[in-house]
């Protein structure tokens, strides 16, 4: 799901607003909380390293990192690095030690696009926004990307439809391909494909984080498997769509592997949105919550699993297993008529889009403003960063080698 995860996203958008003033008063004061006559408790800017710099090489495609403990570069084939440059065509690609990108407990809080420089500054401690703690569901590790999460719409599970903050399932069908090259929904003995939905998160004491599946071999429609309560709690489990057998070892044979709400596929497999069963959503894309509750919802979807491979007939493309990160958000802007904002940095295609700001066509001007939470790969120290600059060793030419140059702002473990 994030890869959906919509406690997140909420949580998100509270914090942003929060933002907006760190202090608890309108000025920045701590709040006077029911005109209590207590003097305000002094709070300590746990941020007790400033300014520190981050520079890395834009003519490289060597991986390039930073240890917010050691607060300088660091070996990026370690495990002691936080956050990880790598470039391609003369821009990076972001990722940070956590989740689907390292081994380690990094995780994001803002996009570059939904935090500004100025104010992260008034931050005086990573855990609180104000006066109020940040909830753990807020931080975002990098995640897999593939056709369960990387499609416009809802995900496969809906949170919190019945305000006891569980997840519901929405019956969405995938199809998953072992042969990508190959736009067929129906495969072959040797690389079959498969349409593949999850109806049930909860296992039967109520405990979240156990995935059951429903599934066909696109060839014999009417033959249904299922996969139940695969305990994806702790670590990635892994399905073998062929046997039906679940294991937490990645050395035999799958297809799907489910972490919780997030999935990845294995290598060569591709996989793509089918079919959100009818009556799950409005006009409006809202949940329609008597759906979501009925009691035979899971009857009422197995038509559409079975008749999937007759009614789609071929897929436009397999989207294969990807990264994504908070660091990396979509750009911004119609590539030749207008600046593409990247977040971090803003790219411009041509010397008329460039001239304003000084700069020749396909270069590229840092944005300071925009700026980013990180928490390290131990998970007890954190770094607010912006990009301060990217420079070009022959100004006038844009094919000349770029220095990045990041200012970081660092709370310590304690």
């Amino acid at each position: 799901m994030s890869h959906l995860n919509l406690a997140k996203l909420f949580a998100l958008s509270t914090l942003s607003t929060l933002l907006i003033a760190c202090g608890g008063g309108s000025d920045g004061s701590p709040s006077n909380n029911g005109g209590s006559t207590n003097p305000p408790t002094t709070q300590t800017d746990l941020f007790t390293v400033k300014a520190k710099e981050w520079s890395f090489q834009g003519n490289t495609t060597e991986a390039q990192c930073y240890d917010i403990d050691l607060q300088q570069a660091a070996n990026c084939s370690g495990t002691d690095w936080d956050i990880k440059a790598v470039m391609n065509r003369g821009t990076p690609t972001f990722s940070s030690n956590g989740g689907a990108s390292g081994n380690g407990k990094a995780a994001v809080l803002y996009s570059p696009f939904d935090a500004t420089w100025a104010n992260l500054s008034k931050l005086i401690d990573a855990n609180k926004q104000g006066n109020d703690a940040i909830p753990a569901s807020a931080w975002s590790q990098d995640a897999y990307s593939n056709g369960f999460t990387a499609t416009t719409g809802y995900s496969f599970l809906e949170y919190n439809l019945f305000g006891d903050h569980r997840m519901s399932p929405n019956f969405k069908i995938y199809f998953v391909t072992t042969d990508t090259k190959n736009l067929n929904t129906v495969g072959t003995e040797d690389k079959p494909v498969y349409a593949v939905q999850i109806y049930n998160y909860y296992n039967q004491s109520g405990t979240s984080g156990y995935i059951s599946i429903r599934y066909i071999d696109t060839r014999y429609p009417d033959v249904v498997k299922t996969i139940e309560n695969v305990d994806a709690t702790n670590g990635w489990a892994y399905l073998d769509l062929k046997s039906g057998v679940a294991t937490n070892s990645a050395t035999q044979p799958w297809q799907l592997a489910f972490n919780r709400y997030n999935v990845q596929t294995n290598t060569g497999i591709g996989s793509t949105i089918g079919l959100q069963p009818t009556g799950f959503y409005d006009a409006d894309s809202k949940p329609i919550i008597n759906k979501f509750k009925s009691a035979t919802v899971f009857v009422d979807t197995l038509a559409e699993l079975k008749e999937l491979p007759t009614t789609v007939k071929q897929v436009n493309s397999w989207t294969n297993n990807g990264v994504k990160s908070l660091l990396n958000p979509a750009y911004k802007g119609a590539y030749g008529r207008e600046p593409l904002n990247f977040g971090w940095y803003t790219y411009y295609s041509t010397d008329a889009l460039a001239a304003p700001v000084g700069l020749k066509a396909h270069m590229i001007k840092a944005n300071p403003e925009a700026a980013s939470l990180i928490r390290g790969n131990t998970g007890n120290s954190y770094a607010r960063l912006h990009l301060k600059d990217v420079k070009y060793a022959d100004p006038s030419n844009a094919s000349s080698a770029t220095t990045w140059t990041f200012e970081l702002d660092i709370q310590p473990a304690k």
